[in-house]
């Protein structure tokens, strides 16, 4: 299938970001199954691994990322972004919940020095368009924010 050979395409595996609970992400790319494979896997495959908590994700690597509510994501929590290299191009905030507007302003206003466009939407849609683009090879990164109590 044509996504599965754009991400698997180059010399770095590419992340794919599954899909999310209360309790975190399910990434799929950090792992692959090595030459003796446990139940139900085959020798190759990429590994689902569940993270839990928010995350940051860039095209080939995917942190826990230390923020639980929208009003933590600022300039300093997204400082990670800014020195990822290669550089982004684009950075999308996977968030349920509105950021607060002035600090949203600050943030792009911020990562425009550095030519990097900032999209606030929420969780599933900020993963799908990570997803796409990164199948694409563009230089793109993805924060989400996952609330532990918006669960309950």
């Amino acid at each position: 299938d044509l996504p599965a050979d754009s991400l698997a395409y180059g010399p770095r595996r590419k992340i794919v970001l599954e899909s999310y609970a209360p309790s975190g992400v399910d990434v799929k790319g950090l792992i692959e199954v090595g030459d003796v494979p446990e139940e139900e896997d085959l020798t190759g495959q990429d590994k689902i691994v569940h993270m839990n908590g928010s995350i940051v994700a860039f095209p080939d690597a995917c942190f826990l990322w230390n923020v639980e509510t929208p009003q933590e994501v600022t300039l300093a929590s997204l400082s990670v972004v800014k020195l990822y290299r290669p550089t982004v191009e684009y950075l999308f905030i996977g968030c349920d919940k509105p950021l607060v507007p002035s600090e949203l302003d600050k943030i792009r206003k911020d990562f425009r020095k550095k030519d990097i466009v900032v999209e606030q939407m929420d969780i599933m849609n900020a993963m799908g368009t990570f997803n796409i683009l990164n199948g694409e090879d563009r230089r793109v990164a993805c924060v989400l924010v996952i609330d532990p109590d918006e669960g309950s």
